[in-house]
């Protein structure tokens, strides 16, 4: 096989193995929920837990990071023998599947779990730097998305400290930009009408949702057939 077909083969699978909508199909298969319409909304692991079970975060979890993030990654290493650059991609594609999948109309999860896949497979020092920063920040302030967010701005400082390869300088702003863009957009209209779109749009960046309450919004009940939530 040629090298374009290769890296265009590496990236649709990428792609659609990260569009897989594992948690969905949870919900549907084992609550009759779809959790597009539960909660927080979100296609992920979070929103199962609260809305689908506990005890199913736990496959799912495992799916999204080592099935999407990580095969990704091998596809295009050890079947493909791609190099860094088009293993970057793949594993980029594969996060932007989980968070846009065509399969739902391109409304999906977050995608913290593909991306500790991805740089589980290709950039481990930064991962290690990803989980300590986080974790420690949440465990002080309560807060895990503001320091989720904090921890992925550093990523490209912590590659270009330890002069890591362009290839891996890239992925790490790929990923900072995606999860932006992702929680900008995620929630389309505003839940609250009485909040401004200025607040919306900074609780968003920061805390990953539209209002300042979380318990409200992760427990939020599904829509009423009159009109949207």
């Amino acid at each position: 096989m040629d090298e374009p077909f290769k890296l265009i083969a590496a990236m649709a699978y990428g792609y659609l193995v990260g569009a897989i909508p594992s948690a969905y199909l949870a919900g549907r298969l084992i609550k009759g929920v779809d959790i597009r319409k539960v909660g927080s909304g979100n296609v992920g692991a979070s929103n199962v837990w609260y809305n689908v079970g506990k005890f199913w975060i736990f496959p799912i979890g495992f799916f999204d990071l080592f099935g999407k993030g990580g095969t990704s990654v091998w596809f295009a290493r050890d079947v493909l023998g791609l190099g860094l650059e088009s293993q970057v991609a793949a594993g980029l594609l594969a996060i932007v599947g989980h968070n846009w999948p065509v399969f739902l109309g391109f409304k999906g999860g977050r995608g913290v779990a593909p991306v500790v896949g991805v740089l589980l497979a290709l950039a481990r020092m930064e991962l290690a730097m990803f989980i300590i920063v986080s974790v420690s920040g949440w465990r002080l302030t309560g807060s895990s998305a503001v320091w989720v967010l904090i921890s992925l701005a550093l990523l490209p400082l912590w590659s270009l400290v330890w002069d890591r390869p362009v290839g891996i300088v890239f992925l790490m702003v790929g990923i900072f930009i995606i999860t932006i863009v992702k929680r900008m957009t995620a929630s389309g209209p505003r839940a609250d009408s009485t909040i401004s779109w200025p607040v919306v749009l900074a609780t968003r960046l920061l805390m990953d949702r539209d209002i300042p309450d979380r318990e409200a919004w992760v427990r939020r009940p599904p829509p009423t057939e009159s009109g949207d939530r």
